[in-house]
């Protein structure tokens, strides 16, 4: 399954694309509104996105918003 990852709402809060070390919420629902879907995973972007991904596909989602 593919799984697409949204970064604009991350890009308009910040200015930049997502990349370095931090603490990362992903909305695997792909939707931004409600912060009780927000799934945290710490480290290199890359990597957060990669479990993120994976989550996603278990969940069967197709589309995450990388939070701002």
């Amino acid at each position: 399954m593919r799984v697409e990852v949204k970064t604009s709402e991350y890009e308009f809060s910040h200015g930049k694309k997502p990349k370095g070390t931090g603490s990362w919420a992903f909305f695997i629902d792909g939707d931004i509104g409600d912060v009780l879907r927000a799934h945290w995973f710490n480290g290199k972007y890359s990597e957060a996105r990669k479990q993120a991904v994976a989550k996603a596909r278990e969940l069967g989602i197709g589309i995450i918003t990388v939070g701002s």
